[in-house]
């Protein structure tokens, strides 16, 4: 029966693109019970098709969990479904884009609200009570100059009235509660490449208005940055972290609450007005490396090359933070050109060198004796073989042992004739060999 409902479900949607003046696609995330509510989706398109037009275009978010152009929500809880289309028309400037409130009236759908902005598209659409009223406001970004300028609308609906509350310039939103108080802030960062700017801001309801109520400075010399994450410290306090794209390398920045400010702990306030703290090299992101719940910031530090003339290479040392210092939880070797990681256990670090050779998809492990400069044995090497390659009998696997396949490469490990003196066997490659997408 499920099956079926399914497929009907999706013949309502068909048959509602058909009969409607707007191109509609159902947003089947926002419904709880499929049948009912999709049996309606029609009367939903055509009180948007009465009030809009013919000519009316759809305008789909490009980000976010919301994607449908007409998205279901019930905003105040009473477990009835408002819906929130955007659209434009042809007889609106070439700019301006609609966002449309229908609700059930009569037991008939109706447009009840209708605001527009100046916008070239919409970007990303969430829900969330800022208030603490238990009505869900509704915060639509907005792509106002291609990507490169976007301005975020918040909108309170009371009454059948959509009203505009703020309108703030933003690179990445995030609704959260930050203080831990049980009511959400709204947490707005916005970056400017080109006013050479990067900033934090936290926004709260205040007298019916949404008003800034604490900010910082971030790290100006940041070219781009990931949407924000709302963890927790490692001592179990709230933080947002960030992590942003330099013209070379990386960082991650980690802000929180202290005596009611938002801070920026990691940014070298006092000189570089940078964060050197947590800056990599690569362009790799924090995670959670050890699962116990809470995210890891990659630290790059020294790992000696085993060729004399090659490039740098780093360990990455994965940090918990506590709001103060940095403590390493995890040491690893990471090869993002193909997409893996090892584990270094503490008794390998600072006796191991490494030879690169991206050209043959190699990494050579050697011991390596730091006070005398001296490059000893080959521990291990792994390589990423093609996986054609791997199954021919053409190919030489010698002592090679295959560690896994992922898609059309197979990981393989040949041991050195150094393995010995650290216990190194196949089965602690595999245990301490990770792809860097899981």
């Amino acid at each position: 029966m499920r099956i079926k409902n399914i497929i009907l479900a999706l013949l309502t949607v068909a048959i509602c693109i058909a009969s409607c003046g707007c191109a509609f696609v159902e947003n089947t995330d926002e419904l709880v019970s499929p049948p009912e509510l999709t049996g309606e989706m029609s009367l939903i398109a055509n009180a948007l098709h009465d009030m809009a037009g013919e000519d009316c275009d759809l305008e789909y978010p490009t980000s976010g969990e919301h994607r449908s152009a007409i998205i279901l929500q019930d905003i105040n809880g009473d477990e009835n479904y408002e819906a929130f289309a955007f659209y434009n028309t042809a007889n609106d400037e070439m700019t301006t884009l609609h966002i449309n409130a229908i609700c059930q009236k009569d037991g008939k759908w109706v447009s009840v609200s209708d605001q527009t902005m100046i916008a070239t598209g919409v970007e990303k659409v969430e829900f969330c009570d800022i208030n603490g009223d238990g009505n869900k406001e509704i915060l639509v970004g907005w792509d106002v100059n291609g990507s490169s300028e976007k301005k975020l609308s918040v909108f309170t609906f009371v009454d059948n009235v959509l009203t505009q509350k703020i309108i703030q310039e933003y690179t990445n939103f995030l609704c959260c509660d930050l203080d831990a108080n049980g009511s959400n802030e709204l947490f707005v960062h916005l970056l400017s490449t080109v006013e050479k700017t990067n900033k934090a801001m936290v926004f709260d309801f205040k007298n019916n208005e949404i008003v800034q109520t604490r900010g910082c400075l971030m790290d100006a010399s940041v070219k781009s940055a990931n949407a924000p994450v709302l963890s927790v410290l490692s001592n179990g306090q709230k933080a947002i972290y960030i992590d942003e794209i330099k013209g070379v390398g990386s960082v991650t920045e980690v802000l929180f609450l202290s005596d009611e400010e938002l801070i920026n702990p990691l940014l070298d306030s006092e000189n570089t007005f940078e964060n050197i703290s947590t800056y990599r090299a690569a362009s790799i992101e924090t995670k959670d490396i050890n699962n116990d719940g809470i995210l890891e910031i990659p630290v790059a530090s020294d790992l000696p090359n085993a060729q004399t003339d090659g490039e740098k290479l780093y360990y990455t040392n994965w940090c918990s933070f506590d709001g103060q210092k940095l403590s390493i939880k995890n040491v690893t070797i990471m090869n993002t050109v193909d997409g893996y990681y090892i584990t270094v256990p503490k008794s390998m670090i600072g006796y191991i060198a490494v030879y690169k050779n991206i050209e043959t998809h190699e990494r050579k492990v050697y011991h390596y004796d730091s006070i005398n400069n001296i490059l000893g044995k080959e521990l291990f090497t792994i390589t990423a073989v093609d996986a054609d390659d791997w199954v021919s009998t053409d190919y030489a696997r010698g002592n090679k042992h295959e560690l896994l396949q992922f898609g059309d490469k197979v990981f393989v490990v040949e041991l050195g004739e150094g393995a010995g003196s650290f216990m190194i066997t196949v089965d602690f490659i595999k245990e301490t060999f990770y792809l860097i997408e899981q």
